[in-house]
């Protein structure tokens, strides 16, 4: 990633249940993104939410949910991330456990790789 591209952020939103090819599906789309070269990915884990079906996950003591909601960010250009996202569709369209994705335009103001990756 170049600080004069375009720049943007890629959001998914899926329950931490939700698996692929026998893994949790966070951990596919974060490898998968490493693999396509992207700039670089992070996993939040939610303490609630609701979606499209509009059932609460919450990690109340006496509501505990094993379905906990996460989010995968991933920073890059846009041409970029409007390609991953067509590959992500597809993956998305084979787990059958729903979510959503987003992509939003960002300035980027400093990015720089650590002493320990520039060898």
């Amino acid at each position: 990633m170049n600080k004069s591209d375009k720049t943007g952020v890629l959001k998914v939103y899926i329950g931490e249940s939700d698996k692929i090819h026998g893994r949790p599906l966070f951990e596919e789309i974060v490898f998968e993104a490493r693999n396509a070269g992207l700039a670089g990915a992070t996993v939040f884990k939610g303490v609630m939410s609701f979606g499209a079906s509009h059932s609460v996950h919450t990690m109340k003591i006496f509501a505990l949910s094993s379905d906990m909601p996460i989010t995968i960010e991933i920073v890059d250009n846009l041409e970029k991330l409007n390609e991953f996202a067509t590959h992500l569709n597809n993956l998305m369209e084979k787990s059958k456990r729903g979510g959503m994705i987003t992509i939003q335009e960002l300035d980027v103001v400093w990015y720089e790789r650590g002493e320990k990756y520039k060898n």
